[in-house]
């Protein structure tokens, strides 16, 4: 299963590879942006894509959306920051994931 999202300044990918979802996402974010501006952006980008893969795995939620998200070295071609999205199922919660598998 595979949710995606692309705007002109964004783009969510989401999927579901066995109990763990893994994605990217990229968004541009201005240079002195504070975290929690980014984190609410990161919200509302992912709660979707997200809610979607937990109920697919048949699990729920255990974080905001942007605790999913971890901010990756350099950027893309067109300037957007990287970040890559991890989580994995326990006790039918989907739980962030901070070190990859």
């Amino acid at each position: 299963m595979m949710a995606s999202m692309t705007a002109t300044s964004q783009s969510v990918r989401v999927v579901v590879e066995g109990r763990a979802v893994r994605g990217e996402v990229l968004m541009s974010v201005a240079p002195g942006t504070k975290a929690d501006v980014r984190d609410r952006a990161l919200d509302a980008l992912l709660a979707t894509p997200l809610a979607d893969a937990a109920d697919a795995l048949g699990a729920v939620l255990a974080a905001a959306p942007s605790a999913y998200a971890f901010p990756q070295p350099g950027k893309d071609e067109a300037g957007r920051t990287r970040f890559e999205v991890r989580g994995r199922v326990e006790a039918e919660r989907l739980i962030p994931e901070r070190r990859p598998a």
